[in-house]
């Protein structure tokens, strides 16, 4: 319990005359949280110690020379260096506790952008610099964590998708998915069949692994949660025009249409509801196959999407 704190202040503590910001005693406590965080996890305040790192690797690339050069690394760059290494054992070890706690945290830094945004309007005054806050400031790190935690743990990103996307939203710039698909702006979260996003109507679908698909309006910085299926989503698809939403369960062997409609130009809570359903085959020996790769959904039309399994079967359903 007690080394655990200790490192936690070492890393935590402002900068002093007994403890300057950029020391190798510093350095050797962030790098014993990273290499010991499955030991000193539960005796650590994990948001603390995220926000902590985050703060001292927020401008690595301005820090961190190319090592191709062979440049000598100045204190501030070491202790960068040291952070984001901590903070990539942190995620790959306990990712679920990375992505959970950032999203989190992200969900907070929203919540006082809302506020902040409120009280301006109110011609009142708030004292607070939001662009020099950890959470914006260091963007290009947390989706760099993500990133790799999704090309080395598909497997236990796809359970935790809604969070993933909820950290990504908040990092992208929000500006770029007015002209272009979330497959260019973030790759990475696009490999996962359950996310799905329309361009023309602005809105993002993601299946969760309780049955629930995530939808978020762009426009209005909203989510909706609805309960799709009973199991798991394997896929989920808007049609061309963004008028439908396709999603299949394959633990459930259903398929389901959603229509989602808004009040006169876009205004008014939106309402999803179901259309139609269809029952589907089970797929055999599913337990043999990767799971990120059991289905797919495309549409062929605006109203017929196709369902292609991992076994090559290929079967057609109409709105």
């Amino acid at each position: 319990m007690f080394p655990g704190i200790a490192l936690t202040q070492l890393l935590l503590l402002p900068p002093s005359q007994r403890l300057p910001a950029h020391t190798s005693l510093r350095r050797a406590a962030i790098d014993l949280i990273g290499r010991g965080f499955t030991v000193w996890e539960p005796y650590l305040d994990v948001s603390r110690v995220l926000l902590g790192l985050l703060e001292l690797c927020c401008e690595a690339d301005k820090l961190v020379p190319s090592m191709t050069y062979g440049l000598p690394l100045t204190p501030a760059a070491d202790s960068c260096r040291t952070a984001r290494h901590a903070l990539t054992l942190i995620a790959t070890a306990r990712p679920a506790a990375f992505i959970t706690t950032m999203a989190r945290e992200t969900f907070l830094f929203v919540s006082q952008v809302a506020r902040y945004n409120t009280l301006q309007q109110n011609a009142q005054t708030l004292n607070v610099n939001m662009a020099n806050t950890i959470l914006h400031k260091a963007k290009p790190e947390i989706l760099r964590g993500v990133e790799l935690l999704i090309d080395k743990m598909q497997n236990e990103m796809a359970d935790l998708l809604v969070e993933v996307v909820d950290i990504v939203l908040h990092c992208v710039d929000p500006g770029h998915l007015k002209t272009r698909p979330l497959g260019e702006v973030f790759p990475a979260v696009c490999r996962f069949n359950q996310v799905s996003h329309c361009p023309s109507s602005r809105r993002i679908g993601v299946g969760a692994k309780n049955g629930q698909i995530a939808l978020y309006e762009l426009r209005s910085n909203k989510c909706q949660m609805i309960q799709a299926h009973g199991a798991a989503i394997t896929a989920n698809t808007f049609s061309p025009e963004g008028k439908f939403l396709a999603s299949y369960s394959c633990a459930e062997n259903r398929l389901s249409f959603w229509q989602t409609s808004t009040g006169m130009f876009g205004l008014g809570n939106s309402q999803t509801k179901c259309i139609k359903s269809y029952s589907t085959a089970p797929i055999a020996d599913v337990s043999r196959l990767n799971p990120m790769r059991l289905a797919r959904l495309i549409w062929i039309n605006n109203r017929t999407v196709s369902l292609m399994l991992a076994d090559g079967s290929e079967t057609r359903f109409n709105v």
